[in-house]
């Protein structure tokens, strides 16, 4: 019967190591773990649950970490994991019968990472429900394909200082890969505290140096441009994703970062040419789609906005993402009711993404200002608007609302503002215009 060995590398993972390891225990496997410096009880915990824990030198390298844990594991198959993750019953079952028959015909197993995040504009976010066993109150994950259970004895290894993998070893050594439906579920992804920090700096550190030492890598430029982007450095990120668009014109992810990182600071116009050059080969993701239906909206091409938007939302019926900005351009086209309905599905999607939370929110508390100042209650109004802007300050319907109010209420300055604003946003709205003009 062939054995298992679960290899992992850790640093002070008291919080989260057992419940990893409560997951794979199952197995009846050989646990080896590579400790690069822990200070807390975590070396204890792996200890109790048998683990043969070694000491790992660190330096400042993921895969040479790894494979420091791949040189002493004696089972005949690895499955790799970060103490931050687990694995599903099922996935356990599935991975047991493939150990036992010494892979099915395959040398390495494609598994999906779940990165569990509330992050609905990253291009691969899936929703989830957020009250399933194990999305731990997270709306969404990212999945992200990997080869995390191979064959031992074989000349696999770990590549690459960060974003680790083996996938090239496996390539090198022709070995049979295969994916399964075996889920790893991660939670350390859509983390902000400061031991997270910490890591994303870590991380960062090292991509800069392996992008620097490797100037044609493509992927080196493209990790670095989502690190810096997870950082907080959005110029780091662009220059990073334009680095690797010249090596690689075509590829998906520096474009979709280069383009996010265009359409957050308004460049529009640049936004769309990087993304109609995908359109133009014939080969566009979805996510490039709704990107260019968000751009034809903020530019009041509304019709064309909404023929790409219907289009995703035809083709994958829980793009959240594509369901906000086609509520977005309803509204601009009149159709409130059509509006309200996306943001009910999103909502109905999505249930407890804060986001669609405020998008739903806002807009019920435009509606009800709207008709309070239609009423004849414009004092009232006021503050049910001004509630409005700040559940989604990005809605130029509630600026131009504002505008009208404050004008009616004697607030001149304050009204103009409003609606520059709101035409700062759409700047093709006439009802904006002609009110801006009327003062």
């Amino acid at each position: 019967m062939p054995t298992l060995s679960v290899v992992m590398i850790v640093k002070n993972e008291s919080a989260c190591l057992a419940q990893c390891l409560d997951s794979v225990a199952c197995l009846e496997a050989e646990f080896v773990i590579g400790d690069t410096g822990s200070t807390d009880d975590t070396r204890a915990i792996a200890k109790q649950y048998g683990g043969r824990v070694i000491e790992v030198a660190w330096r400042n390298d993921f895969a040479e970490a790894r494979n420091a844990c791949l040189t002493v594991a004696t089972g005949d198959w690895l499955l790799s994991l970060d103490a931050d993750e687990v694995v599903d019953a099922e996935s356990a079952v599935r991975i047991r019968e493939l150990v036992a028959a010494d892979g099915a015909g395959a040398d390495a197993i494609e598994v999906t990472l779940a990165n569990y995040c509330d992050a609905p504009h990253a291009w691969r976010w899936a929703a989830c429900d957020p009250d399933g066993p194990y999305a731990r109150g997270y709306s969404g994950y990212i999945p992200v394909g990997l080869l995390r259970l191979f064959r031992n004895g074989c000349g696999f290894e770990y590549r690459e200082a960060v974003h680790e993998n083996v996938t090239e070893s496996v390539r090198e050594q022709g070995g049979v890969t295969r994916a399964e439906p075996i889920v790893i579920h991660h939670y350390g992804f859509g983390r902000r505290d400061a031991r997270s920090l910490e890591k994303s700096r870590m991380y960062l550190d090292i991509a800069r140096k392996k992008a620097t030492q490797h100037p044609q890598d493509v992927k080196a430029w493209h990790d670095l441009a989502e690190l810096c982007f997870a950082a907080g450095d959005p110029a780091g990120a662009e220059r990073a994703s334009r680095n690797a668009l010249e090596i690689d014109p075509r590829h998906v992810g520096a474009a979709t970062m280069l383009a996010n990182l265009l359409l957050n600071r308004g460049d529009l116009d640049e936004a769309k040419k990087v993304l109609s050059g995908f359109e133009a080969c014939g080969n566009v993701p979805s996510h490039m789609v709704t990107a260019l239906g968000a751009i034809a909206c903020k530019q009041g091409r509304l019709d064309e906005a909404r023929q790409r938007l219907e289009r995703v939302l035809a083709a994958d019926p829980n793009a959240v993402v594509a369901r906000l900005c086609l509520a977005r351009t309803l509204d601009r086209l009149g159709d409130i009711a059509g509006a309200r309905l996306r943001l009910d599905e999103a909502l109905a999607i999505a249930p407890k993404l804060t986001e669609i939370q405020n998008r739903f929110e806002a807009h019920e508390l435009r509606t009800q200002g709207e008709q309070l100042f239609l009423d004849g209650q414009v004092e009232a109004a006021l503050p049910t608007l001004v509630e409005a802007l700040r559940h989604d300050d990005e809605d130029p319907l509630i600026q131009n609302d504002l505008g009208v109010v404050l004008n009616a209420m004697g607030y001149e300055g304050q009204s103009r503002e409003a609606l520059q604003r709101a035409l700062r946003l759409a700047p093709d709205m006439q009802e904006a215009q002609e009110n801006l003009a009327a003062l």
